[in-house]
């Protein structure tokens, strides 16, 4: 929904710049001093409260703000009860949030205003429901809330209420440590919420202003698809049964049968029948019109229903058939492909819609650009402007940013003038739509705001734990020296042998190999392949790496025993079979170095004490908390059960 119709609209460039480039303190004395002015009072008073809800997020400013705009100027504004109802709602003031957003629903009945509204009521509805599950600190967990993230779960977790519940207070309790230590005030929260805020701003604009753009009207839909109606059309078929044999002599045979007791079909399709359809009792399931061989097709299509068909020779074969029913060729009707249209042309026209809206931002910006191809790189500077938009420079170092943070497959060559440029323009596009957005006032929709509340709880975690756990654990060389001594029999490398082998039922036979092997020992492999019943006759004798424990005990002993090219005497290893070793390969039991394992061992000590105290914090804040839980528990299936039988004694 669209937003342009607000009423401030004609924001300076030089304002919207400082807004932009994130310097919000001069931003506000700009606000303070065109207000002090005299000039557009209201329109700068709202400015400054839209900085402290939407930029800075402090919340408790801007409800003060907008209650002191609402009880100062007699002509009211439902966008500013909407402002109102945002601030307090995210302030957790569910209450007052909920009065304000109803002043808006029944005063202000506009779009998109109005289904803003009525959703903001919904949300707080849940919020203010009086059948609570939970209190969190005095913080209420409605039993609305609870259905809600039940119901995002499998139907299996459904049925676990009290697990769920407990996942809820968890989150509860972060978040309010999070602000206990102050997570929203620290400059890599400050970066992390700028990049969310940038990111679901842009995701506004598109779905405002090309997605929901996109979507065809009812007369394009119609227009598509009479145009493409022979898309939507249903062939001619019929469903029947067919039996096809060899003979024509069997053919008729199996006609007259049939004529006698059409009852016979299936069962004489399963004893003569040469077609596929046979197993099914001769069933063809749906036949097309022009699918089958042309005298079958005629005879199909220009059928009685349920008369006996043929015989039809075709291909030097013979068909008897049966037409169960026949339906004419047919369009489908444009409610049923309805949505299939809608998915076309909307994806059809998104690309035009963006290029369109694309156009007409640039068309209305000041855009220098000043890049070229540098074919020295030691004249590159960092700092070098390759471009102004509408006043805001990018450096060539901020394009070499957003490159590094693209996924691996999207990285570009900067060094290419055309890879360059592209990057350049895509960067100058969001520029623009950024601008557009802060212009038009999308961090109001409904849709922003929701992504919102999610980063902000996300990234207010993320730097709890960074906080708590991260930045209060480490772990010395020492440790790491200590681990390795105490636990070195963990990085044992076992020993181990390579093998050939072969593998033979006779004594005789083995004892003769090994006659011919004691002298020429490079026929191992040809006379393994040759002879051996061993799975490694084919790799011609290859065992490939023993372990001991590995084989039988015999085999162990005279494998680890022998040295490398040496040739083993014949024995038995299971008392059916003869075998003759030689060794390839011998390692002895080892130990990886310190050196080899150090980061690895450094790694999992860090990742256990980070488990350790994030596990000790989460105890630690549960128990701290003043938490009331009001689920009706499940009483154990024992007493159950004593109790029912109490109770049939009694009676």
């Amino acid at each position: 929904m669209n937003l342009i119709l607000l009423l401030f609209m004609a924001l300076p460039q030089d304002y919207i710049n400082l807004i932009m480039e994130q310097k919000y303190d001069e931003a506000l004395q700009y606000c303070e001093e065109m207000i002090s002015r005299g000039r557009d009072t209201y329109k700068w008073e709202i400015e400054r409260a839209d900085i402290y809800l939407d930029k800075l997020q402090d919340y408790d400013e801007a409800v003060k703000l907008y209650k002191e705009l609402t009880e100062k100027y007699q002509k009211k504004d439902g966008w500013l009860y909407y402002r109102l109802a945002l601030a307090c709602e995210l302030n957790e003031n569910y209450l007052d949030a909920a009065k304000a957003y109803e002043v808006v629903a029944t005063k202000y009945r506009k779009a998109p205003l109005d289904s803003f509204a009525l959703n903001g009521v919904e949300r707080c509805f849940k919020k203010n429901y009086q059948e609570y599950v939970a209190l969190v600190n005095g913080y209420k967990i409605t039993r609305l809330e609870l259905d809600e993230e039940l119901g995002k779960r499998s139907p299996f977790a459904r049925k676990d209420e009290k697990a769920m519940l407990d996942q809820m207070i968890l989150q509860r309790l972060l978040y309010e440590n999070a602000l206990n230590y102050g997570i929203p005030k620290t400059e890599l929260f400050k970066e992390e919420m700028s990049n969310s805020r940038r990111s679901l701003l842009l995701d506004e604009v598109y779905a405002t202003e090309v997605i929901e753009k996109s979507k065809p009207s009812e007369k394009d839909m119609k227009k598509y698809y009479y145009k493409n109606r022979k898309n939507y059309m249903i062939r001619e078929q019929v469903r029947g049964k067919e039996i096809v044999v060899e003979s024509d002599s069997l053919a008729q045979f199996l006609l007259d049968s049939l004529k006698k007791d059409i009852a016979s079909f299936d069962s004489l399709a399963k004893l003569y029948s040469t077609a596929r359809s046979k197993a099914s009792g001769g069933n063809m399931g749906i036949v097309y019109k022009g699918v089958r061989p042309k005298p079958v097709d005629k005879a199909l299509f220009k059928a009685e229903l349920n008369k006996v068909i043929g015989v039809i020779p075709f291909d030097d074969k013979f068909g008897i058939y049966i037409v169960t029913d026949h339906k004419p060729k047919r369009y489908r009707k444009f409610e049923e492909v309805k949505n299939q249209i809608e998915t076309a042309l909307k994806a059809e026209n998104l690309k035009k819609v963006e290029k369109k809206f694309l156009k007409k931002l640039r068309k209305r910006a000041k855009i220098k650009i000043y890049s070229k191809k540098v074919e020295n790189d030691s004249i590159l500077s960092e700092d070098r402007v390759v471009a102004v938009v509408n006043g805001r420079e990018i450096l060539y170092k901020d394009v070499e940013v957003r490159n590094a943070s693209q996924p691996q497959f999207a990285k570009t060559d900067l060094s290419r003038e055309e890879e360059f440029k592209k990057l350049l323009d895509k960067m100058i596009d969001d520029e623009l739509k950024l601008e557009f957005g802060e212009r038009h006032k999308y961090f109001l929709n409904d849709g922003y705001i929701a992504k919102l509340k999610d980063a902000r709880k996300r990234l207010m975690e993320s730097g709890l734990y960074r906080k708590v756990v991260v930045e209060a654990v480490s772990v010395d060389s020492q440790e790491v020296k200590d681990f390795y001594k105490e636990h070195k029999e963990d990085f044992k490398i076992p020993e181990i042998v390579r093998c050939k082998e072969i593998v033979v039922d006779s004594l005789p036979l083995a004892e003769e190999l090994r006659t011919i092997l004691k002298q020429t020992p490079e026929k191992f492999d040809s006379l393994a392949r040759e002879h051996s019943k061993a799975p490694t006759a084919k790799r011609g004798g290859v065992t490939g790496t023993i372990r001991r424990g590995m084989k039988p005990k015999k085999y162990e002993e005279i494998a680890f025993k022998l040295e490398p090219g040496e040739i083993s005497k014949v024995f038995s290893a299971d008392d059916s079979t003869y075998t003759i070793l030689t060794v390839v390969e011998h390692n002895p039991a080892s130990y990886r170095t310190f050196e080899e394992v150090k980061k690895s061992i450094e790694t999992n000590l860090l990742r256990q004490k980070q488990r350790d105290v994030a596990n000790e914090f989460i105890e630690k804040i549960k128990a701290e908390a003043k938490i009331e839980i009001f689920l009706s528990e499940e009483k154990p299936k024992e007493e159950t059960k004593k109790e029912d039988e109490e109770k049939k004694e009694n009676k």
